[in-house]
């Protein structure tokens, strides 16, 4: 099974590991996947992945605020400050 995120396709980079000396030996810097279940179906996705998974349902579900109701009710604070 390669180690490919499903969701946005990301994948292993690679990168220089250096020793005391400076020596580079090429090594490999796999993705955090984890399996989750979505819809009945095991997939695997990052962990960057999975937290913008649950926040995004929380936004659906209305457990958070999304942008533009942050910034309305900074315009309603502005303007009741504005009015005392």
């Amino acid at each position: 099974m390669s180690r490919i995120d499903i969701l946005t396709g990301k994948r292993a980079n690679t990168a220089n590991s250096r020793s005391h000396s400076k020596v580079a030996t090429k090594r490999r810097q796999n993705v955090n996947l984890q399996t989750i279940r979505l819809e009945g179906v095991k997939i695997r996705v990052a962990a960057r992945t999975l937290r913008t998974l649950k926040k995004l349902t929380k936004e659906l579900t209305g457990e958070l605020p999304t942008l533009r109701q942050k910034r309305a009710a900074k315009r309603v604070a502005r303007e009741n400050k504005a009015k005392a």
